[in-house]
């Protein structure tokens, strides 16, 4: 089984992924990570939710 990605990593990569004022490539490729790492967009955001201890502490 493969290794994730570091949380803060994942978290970047999915903000990068949701910004409409960078370069598509550039969406693209951070999109294709988490779609190589977790399966799907949806299922990164439910790994940062459930693995992101501050925002747990928060709420």
């Amino acid at each position: 089984m493969q290794e994730l990605p570091p949380l803060t990593l994942v978290k970047t990569w999915l903000e990068v992924a949701k910004k409409l004022d960078l370069p598509i490539n550039v969406r693209e490729k951070r999109s294709k990570l988490l779609t190589y790492y977790f399966g799907s967009i949806s299922q990164a955001e439910c790994y940062v939710e459930d693995n992101d201890d501050y925002r747990q502490l928060v709420s």
